[in-house]
């Protein structure tokens, strides 16, 4: 089973199981959210077209992170005028964990195991991501870290002229 879903005006082609990178929702991690919006459904014999939407479908998903994609560069160029201008961007996403799709009385639902291991990597992700602050100076006088040696390097130049 398979359904075509619609939202913030991107199309997606969705399969229980499947993880979908969608654009920002506003919702929690680990909440449950309905995609109303089914354009299209098939359960392997008939396919549902809707005139726009499908009225009694519903697409439930579990948001399992909100991160942001990869950095594209943009860069602007007119030649013969040396104009050329760079910048970059960040666009942001919510991955959701399809979890049942349902049309009129026919359902499909995923396993729990499916589940688990969805959340267990998204905490893997940001166990990966995350970055541990540097410690301060009293922090590491406190923590009895011994001080880095220090250069002299008066004394390194002079050997290179001797």
């Amino acid at each position: 089973m398979y359904s075509i879903i619609e939202t913030a005006g991107f199309q997606f082609k969705v399969e229980p199981g499947m993880l979908v990178k969608l654009p920002t929702v506003d919702a929690a991690v680990g909440s449950s959210i309905e995609l109303k919006s089914v354009l299209l459904a098939s359960n392997g014999k008939d396919v549902f077209i809707g005139t726009p939407v499908l009225p009694n479908a519903v697409v439930t998903a579990e948001v399992i992170r909100h991160d942001r994609d990869d950095k594209l560069v943009i860069f602007k160029k007119k030649r013969r005028t040396r104009y050329e201008k760079k910048g970059n961007h960040r666009q942001g996403f919510t991955e959701v964990l399809i979890k049942e799709i349902k049309v009129g009385t026919e359902t499909q639902v995923i396993d729990a195991k499916v589940v688990v291991r969805n959340r267990a990597r998204a905490v893997a992700l940001a166990k990966a991501k995350e970055v541990k602050p540097k410690l301060t100076r009293a922090q590491k006088i406190a923590a009895g870290l011994p001080k880095p040696p220090k250069v002299k390097k008066n004394s390194l130049r002079k050997a290179k002229e001797n």
